[in-house]
């Protein structure tokens, strides 16, 4: 246990921390300080998320106030790196950076893949460090300031600039001060005003990415997020199909090539764009969610609200009823509204209907504003109390004009339902007789088949007369569901699979087959579901019913491997070889023997860098 440790300062650096502890020791070598701090030399010097810290907590004197939790999330970039992570992953990746085994951070962290590459040297504000140097008597590494690309000071408005100090050191242990001699305090590069406002504004919702701590939501809650606003923007059909041309148009409309070349996100790029707007199955760098956030006219804070995104075009229930005969004559009684898109405009039509007077409606086109909830395109069923409302004003010898004005309608309207109603009254007259003739006669048939045929279904004898059932059932269904046979319940025997049985004896020959994959002599074999399937012989079981054996399918999801960490386990199963035979490990030769594809050399040569002090 040490007897000192420096207070941290405001966003500092933890990189930043243990380098003023060692010039503060008086230690000569770094590894001295390793030990003084994590009880062991073979830490490496982490920038952004570093492992170890629960080591160092433990070495740290007993009176102190810091803990893990202080120092992973306003010391690290883990805030930054996390925040759009699901909550699994991003405490995953906690417990990692607390352990001091932290191998997998960056892949795990998407760092690794991601197409945004990290800064070269650490960066600093010339403006912040002469403030440093006046209130606290030396310079130090500010978080905010280490976020990838060129970035600015939004204080100070200012271009930040690299220091001499590379982020990955030769000496993979040594913690480097900023000072005079490695950061130019004369160099002071003002941002142009046509640049400043845009970029500002994006570090600034980083910073709040960096100072507050989000609530983690799953994939699934950034993909409903997402499709919900572009809708709202009308970047996407009421239904979620999205237009995607047209949202790549405005996206590269708001935003310049030199803004995009500063984020080192590469100017008209399609698939990123395509894939945002598509289900989230992997996570995106903070950089994309930030743009597409701003594009969209919302502030970070928004997309971590634990909230339903339901696309109501119509606002939400209930609806007013706009028969204006009826007793709820604008009254919210509408419960629900069935929704299609025109086949012209694409604009979503909405349907409602009072389920009180049988009064119809729909509305074309998005609700702007409360009143459009009492305005309809077209009357689809002025329902039975308004024409029974219309018969009563014709019964009275008012002229057309005038019900037409008490009923809020057209003269020509009210003409059109008149000589409907006379014409239908006729009709009825003649058919009714007519009518009653043949109800009787298909129900003598119907009851005649049924007792010549005591042990025939409804549809067995449905076959045996179609002509009579198809009459019954348009003109008396309720009759013919009263006088039918009863549904009858088969007895099937239930020669169900005992799924939790299978679950168990799959779990063991899984477990088995994994550890033996792992251990492949041979050429090393990928963890999937259809390699672990086909070396049991049950591919098909896992492809088709893993959902139905719950444990199983937790320890291939703990298990399974994706291309990246494929690629790493390759790597760092050749460096153990190279190791049993002290055989010289050089960079060419790991990439060689592990058949690494030239395209993921750079992924792979930072992770085999992390194993140089013990090869």
């Amino acid at each position: 246990m040490i007897i000192q440790f420096p207070t941290p300062y405001p966003d500092e650096l933890l990189y930043s921390i243990v380098a003023r502890y060692h010039i503060r020791s008086g230690n000569i070598f770094w590894k001295h300080t390793l030990e003084d701090l994590f009880g062991r030399r073979t830490i490496s010097a982490s920038v952004s998320l570093p492992a170890g810290i629960g080591s160092l907590i433990q070495h740290l004197p007993n009176n102190t106030t810091l803990n893990e939790q202080m120092l992973i999330e306003k010391h690290t970039m883990y805030p930054f790196y996390t925040a759009f992570l699901p909550s699994e992953k991003a405490q995953s990746i906690y417990d990692s950076m607390v352990s001091d085994d932290g191998k997998k951070i960056y892949v795990q962290s998407g760092i690794m893949a991601s197409s945004i590459p990290q800064n070269k040297y650490l960066k600093y504000c010339s403006a912040c460090s002469e403030e440093d140097i006046e209130m606290y008597g030396e310079m130090y590494w500010h978080r905010i300031h280490q976020l990838p690309g060129n970035l600015i000071c939004t204080k100070h408005e200012l271009w930040l600039e690299d220091s001499d100090v590379l982020i990955t050191h030769s000496n993979k242990h040594a913690f480097i001060l900023p000072a005079t001699s490695n950061c130019d305090l004369n160099r002071e590069r003002k941002i142009a005003e046509n640049s400043l406002i845009q970029l500002k504004n994006i570090v600034l919702q980083a910073e709040h990415l960096l100072s507050r701590k989000y609530q983690n939501q799953s994939f699934s809650h950034f993909t409903q997020f997402y499709r919900y606003h572009l809708i709202e923007k009308g970047y996407a059909s009421f239904k979620g199909r999205v237009k995607q041309k047209a949202v790549y148009d405005a996206f590269y409309n708001l935003y310049s090539e030199e803004l995009l070349n500063t984020l080192c996100i590469e100017p008209r790029a399609t698939q990123w764009i395509a894939n945002f707007s598509r289900k989230h199955r992997k996570s995106f760098h903070p950089y994309y969610h930030l743009l597409m956030l701003n594009f969209l006219d919302l502030n970070v804070n928004v997309a971590f609200e634990a909230t339903s995104f339901k696309n109501t075009p119509f606002g939400l229930p209930n609806w007013p009823c706009l028969n204006v005969v009826c007793p709820n004559y604008k009254k919210a009684v509408i419960q629900a509204v069935s929704i299609r898109s025109c086949e012209k405009t694409k604009l979503p039509i909405g349907r409602f209907s009072c389920k009180h007077c049988g009064f119809t409606y729909t509305r074309k086109g998005r609700d702007q504003n409360e009143e459009d909830r009492f305005r309809y395109t077209r009357i689809m069923n002025f329902g039975f109390i308004w024409k029974k409302e219309l018969r009563v004003l014709l019964e009275e010898k008012l002229s057309y004009r005038e019900i037409a004005r008490r009923l809020y309608v057209d003269p020509n309207t009210v003409i059109k339902y008149t000589n409907a109603d006379v014409n239908e009254s006729k009709s009825t007259e003649i058919l009714s007789v007519k009518n009653a003739d043949s109800t009787v006669h298909h129900r003598k048939i119907w009851l005649q088949l049924q007792q010549d045929n005591p042990n025939l279904s409804k549809t067995e004898l449905r076959n045996k007369k179609p002509s009579t059932y198809a009459y019954l059932y348009r003109n008396d269904k309720e009759w013919l569901g009263n006088n039918s046979p009863k549904l009858r319940k088969g007895n099937s025997e239930n020669d169900r699979v005992d799924w939790d049985k299978r679950d168990q004896e799959i779990l063991d020959r899984v477990k088995m087959a994994t550890w033996e994959l792992k251990n492949w002599n041979e050429k090393p074999k990928r963890i999937t579901v259809k390699g672990i399937g086909d070396a049991i012989g049950e591919r098909a079981l896992l492809e088709q019913h893993l959902d139905k054996m719950s444990k199983t399918k937790a320890f291939i999801n703990q298990v399974w491997e994706s291309e990246q960490e494929f690629r790493l386990r390759r790597v760092e199963g050749v460096i153990q070889d190279m190791r049993k035979t002290d055989e010289g490990v050089k960079s060419w030769k790991v990439l060689r023997k592990a058949n690494i594809k030239a395209e993921y050399n750079t992924e792979v040569s930072s992770y085999i860098g992390q194993f140089e002090d013990r090869m």
